[in-house]
């Protein structure tokens, strides 16, 4: 008999009714069990619903629409990224996130299973406007995408639990990448990470080009085709897209690992024939690899995504300054507050941002202090990013 219960050798010679050992304790030890079973159940804090609830956010189905029945890919299409050579399509995991302070980041892989139109693996375009116009780079004012310009790829905001808006929720959660360092790395090929994160930096800035190097710079500002290959190619590094043939297990599956590099061949290919037009050996790049190429998937549906809800423009931040300017001292409490609050990831919970205004003596409405929230709101849900909202709220208050 295991450890714990050695004091049930003997019960051979007691009747079942007969109470011997710890009964007592092991009894109210079962029943501590029990209750708290029970309450994570009524509450559907249990593991398995949380996983039932993950797979019904990240699985909702979703119909692909574009803005304009042209043929071309537009900024705010309802679009599929897809691998061409394995038909995987990118995909995103908000349960598998980067867990350290700082980094709001969440898993990308490229499913080969799942391939119909859903929450995790549908995307929205949305236009990269540089904070400084620079007189060497093309600008559109059009919505029509082209290649060589500069995008941010946003995952749908469903796959979070919020409504699907032109502009990809209040705090788009965009691809981006990181160079490889000591901190920053795919999880098993060890090569450039690629991922999806919440916060607006330069690491989120990608850009179409073609896969033929040689016609890269003749195809700048030709509109992108929906089907035709193309390569995304991260603007910080340099460096496109790929899917790799490691293997990424989730809670989805077995998926496939992405990285940022290019797949060429080892081998000088096509050096006679350059040679032959006159061109010097190796003075042309090498093509990508089908592993880097990828193409852009439209629906059919002819319809315009909804725009973003009133006030999420920083209107509800600048009124909530200007009314706390009013009162003294409320402007630097709120900021003790909200340093004292949150943990060590800036993370404070949405409940008690109301809670915070209220003790400043801020009289915002509380469907007005939820709108905030949402603005700055996480991957968890119930959670905000304290550090993002006091930036922004110094910003508005001119403390910045």
């Amino acid at each position: 008999m295991s450890e714990g219960y050695s004091h049930l050798r003997d019960t051979a010679r007691y009747q079942a009714t007969t109470l011997i050992g710890g009964w007592y304790e092991e009894r109210e030890l079962r029943r501590s069990i029990l209750k708290d079973l029970l309450a994570k159940k009524t509450t559907g804090t249990l593991r398995l619903d949380a996983y039932h609830q993950k797979m019904a956010t990240a699985l909702a189905e979703v119909e692909l629409t574009k803005v304009a029945d042209d043929g071309y890919v537009h900024f705010g299409d309802v679009i599929q990224l897809v691998h061409l050579e394995t038909a995987a399509t990118l995909a995103c995991d908000i349960g598998d996130r980067d867990i350290r302070p700082g980094e709001e980041a969440c898993a990308a892989t490229a499913a080969p299973e799942v391939r119909s139109p859903c929450a995790r693996n549908t995307f929205i375009l949305l236009k990269y406007k540089p904070p400084k116009l620079s007189p060497f780079e093309s600008y559109y004012e059009d919505d029509v995408l082209r290649y060589g310009q500069k995008i941010r790829l946003a995952a749908n905001p469903m796959a979070t639990g919020q409504p699907l808006d032109s502009q990809a929720g209040p705090r788009p959660l965009c691809l981006f990448s990181k160079p490889v360092s000591t901190t920053h790395y795919a999880k098993y090929c060890r090569n450039q990470l690629v991922g999806f994160t919440f916060r607006n930096t330069a690491d989120t800035v990608w850009q179409v080009v073609t896969p033929e190097p040689e016609h890269r710079v003749v195809s700048e500002g030709v509109e992108v085709l929906a089907g035709a290959p193309i390569l995304l190619m991260h603007m910080a590094t340099q460096k496109p897209l790929l899917v790799e043939q490691q293997k990424y297990p989730n809670d989805f599956g077995f998926e496939l690992e992405l990285s940022a590099r290019a797949h060429t061949s080892q081998g000088l290919k096509l050096a006679m024939e350059q040679t032959a037009k006159g061109l010097l050996k190796g003075s042309m790049p090498k093509p990508e690899n089908s592993g880097n190429v990828f193409t852009l998937i439209t629906g059919t549906k002819v319809e315009r995504l909804p725009e973003p809800m009133q006030g999420s423009d920083g209107g509800l931040l600048a009124e909530l300054a200007s009314e706390l300017d009013s009162k003294p001292g409320a402007v630097s409490l709120l900021e003790r507050k909200l340093v004292m609050h949150g943990n060590q990831a800036s993370e404070l919970a949405t409940d008690e941002l109301l809670l915070l205004l209220r003790q400043v003596g801020s009289g915002m409405p509380d469907l007005e202090v939820a709108a905030l929230a949402a603005q700055f709101a996480t991957h968890k849900p119930g959670v905000m990013d304290s550090g993002a909202f006091l930036k922004a709220f110094r910003a508005a208050t001119g403390r910045a």
